[in-house]
C-alpha cells in the first residue's frame, strides 16, 4: 500500500481556490502523499497562485492546455490553466483532472471552496478500509456541513453533516437531489453520491471517471449510476470531516459569463444554455430515456459489473415512469432498499391505484348540464388526469360517479376541479375539491 491520494479539483474562476488548497494540504497528516491536481478554469494570470504563495513552473500540455507545477510544498501540485472563456461545464474540468491520475491508491474529489478538518487523511482512509470488510468497493461521498464567512472575517462551520436524498424530477424527467440532515449520526448505506465529496480507491478514476459531456444538471445521478454499475457501494459520511460553502452569491459563475449576449459578441464559442441542453440529451441517454443523443466513441457508459435496472431497484427510482418509491419522499426519504422478489413487484410498487367516489346530484342537483368535466390535478397544479361524462352517464350511475386512476407514488392526485358546460349557456359552475376529505370541504369558484 503506498498510501498516496490523488485529489481533483474543479475550479471555476474562485477565488477561495487558494484557501482551499492551503486547507487541504495544511490539515492533513502527511501532506507528501498527496498528488493535487486542480483545473485552473480562470484568467490565468500566474501572479494569483504566486501571490497565494505558489512557485508555477511550466511541465507539460493536457488537450491543448499548459500545465504548472505548483512549488511551495510538500504535496504535488499540478495546475490545468484553462481560460475561462474556453470552459464547458464541470464535465469537462472534471475529466481533464483525471487525466492527470498516476494510479495512486486513493482518490478525493472536492470543489474549490472546501474547508478541512485535522487528520482528515488518515481518517477517510481507516475508514475506507473497515469499509471494504462489507464489500470491495466502498466509497464515502456525502453533501458537506457549511461554513460561510461572517463580515468580520471569521469563518463559521456548520456542525451537521447530511445524507443524500431524492429531491423531486425536473421537467425533463430528471432526477434531481438534495440533502437531509442526518438524524442518528451513525454512517448509512445510500445510492446518491455527491460529485463534491467522494472518497474512494484510485482506480475509481479509471474505471468511473469523470463524463466530460456532463455541463451542470445530472451530473451526480449519471455519476451515481456508472459508479454503482462498475461495483461501488456508497456510504454517507455523518462525521464532520469538510465543509462546504453554498451559494457564493458574489462568485463569478458560467452561466453568466457564456450567456447568449456573450456568445453573439464572440467572447465564448458557445452559449451555457445550449452546452445544458445537449448535456440533458446525454444524460437521459445514461438513465435509458428517449432521445436523439446517440453514443460516440470514447463516450462515458454503464460500467459491466450492475445493470441500470438494478440500480432503479436499489436507490427506489423508475427513470422511464419518472417515479420513485414513496418510502423515497419526506418524511422518510429513503435511498436504499434491497432487491424487490421480481420485476413484476417492482413494476407494482410504482403504481398507486386511487379511488373517488362523488354524488353529483348532491353537488349541482339533478338538472345535468350537456357535459360535465372533472379534472384531477397534483402538487403544483399539475393535471393527471380528466374525464369527462354525459347527463345519460352521470343518469346510469345514479349519480354517482367513482373517479378512478393510477399514478406514480410521488405524484399523488391533491385536488378535484369539477365543471358543468352546457350548449346553450357555456361554462357554468366551476367546484375544486380536495382530493383527501381531511384537507376541507370543496369551494365554489
Amino acid at each position: 500500500m503506498d498510501n498516496r491520494i490523488f485529489i481533483a479539483i474543479a475550479s471555476y474562476r474562485d477565488q477561495e481556490l487558494w484557501q482551499t488548497l492551503d486547507s487541504v494540504i495544511t490539515q492533513a497528516d502527511d501532506a507528501s502523499r498527496l498528488h493535487i491536481a486542480i483545473c485552473w478554469q480562470d484568467d490565468n494570470e500566474l501572479n494569483h497562485p504566486i501571490a497565494a504563495g505558489w512557485q508555477p513552473r511550466k511541465v507539460s500540455l493536457i488537450s491543448g492546455f499548459p500545465v504548472y507545477q505548483l512549488e511551495g510544498s510538500a504535496a504535488r501540485v499540478d495546475l490545468i490553466a484553462v481560460p475561462y472563456q474556453q470552459a464547458k461545464g464541470v464535465g469537462f474540468a472534471r475529466s481533464l483532472c483525471d487525466q492527470l491520475y498516476q494510479h495512486e491508491e486513493w482518490f478525493l474529489q472536492i470543489d474549490a471552496h472546501t474547508l478541512f478538518a485535522q487528520h482528515w487523511d488518515n481518517y477517510l482512509i481507516d475508514l475506507l478500509i473497515t469499509l471494504t470488510q462489507n464489500g470491495e468497493k466502498p466509497l464515502i461521498s456525502s453533501y458537506p456541513p457549511s461554513y460561510h464567512h461572517t463580515a468580520q472575517g471569521t469563518i463559521v462551520f456548520a456542525r451537521q453533516a447530511n445524507r443524500i436524498t431524492l429531491n423531486t424530477f425536473n421537467p425533463e424527467g430528471l432526477p434531481t437531489l438534495t440533502s437531509q440532515a442526518f438524524s442518528d449520526g451513525q454512517l448509512e448505506r445510500g445510492s446518491f453520491l455527491a460529485a463534491g465529496f467522494i472518497f474512494t480507491q484510485g482506480a475509481f478514476v479509471t474505471e468511473v471517471g469523470n463524463d466530460p459531456r456532463i455541463f451542470f444538471e445530472g451530473e451526480e445521478i449519471t455519476l451515481s449510476l456508472r459508479a454503482f454499475s462498475w461495483g461501488y457501494d456508497i456510504y454517507h459520511l455523518a462525521h464532520p470531516i469538510l465543509w462546504h460553502h453554498y451559494t457564493r452569491e458574489t462568485s463569478p459563475k458560467i452561466w453568466h459569463d457564456h450567456s447568449l449576449s456573450a456568445q453573439e459578441a464572440g467572447e465564448v464559442p458557445l452559449a451555457w444554455i445550449q452546452r445544458e441542453l445537449s448535456s440533458q440529451q446525454h444524460v437521459k441517454k445514461l438513465l435509458g430515456l428517449p432521445t436523439p443523443s446517440r453514443y460516440k466513441e470514447g463516450d462515458k457508459t454503464l460500467g459491466p459489473f450492475r445493470t441500470r435496472r438494478q440500480f432503479e431497484h436499489r436507490s427506489g427510482l423508475n427513470f422511464q415512469l419518472v417515479s420513485c418509491y414513496a418510502e423515497c419522499l419526506p418524511p422518510l426519504s429513503r435511498t436504499y432498499f434491497l432487491p424487490p422478489a421480481n420485476d413484476a413487484a417492482w413494476c407494482e410498487s410504482h403504481r398507486v391505484h386511487h379511488i373517488k367516489r362523488i354524488d353529483i346530484y348532491a353537488l349541482i342537483g339533478v338538472t345535468l348540464p350537456d357535459k360535465l368535466y372533472i379534472h384531477c390535478y397534483g402538487r403544483n397544479m399539475l393535471r393527471l388526469m380528466q374525464f369527462h361524462y354525459s347527463p345519460s352517464e352521470i343518469t346510469a350511475q345514479k349519480g354517482r360517479i367513482e373517479v378512478a386512476y393510477t399514478s406514480t407514488p410521488n405524484r399523488p392526485p391533491s385536488l378535484l376541479r369539477i365543471a358543468t358546460w352546457s350548449v346553450k349557456l357555456g361554462w357554468g359552475i366551476i367546484i375544486e375539491w380536495p382530493w383527501s376529505e381531511k384537507d376541507g370541504p370543496y369551494c365554489l369558484l
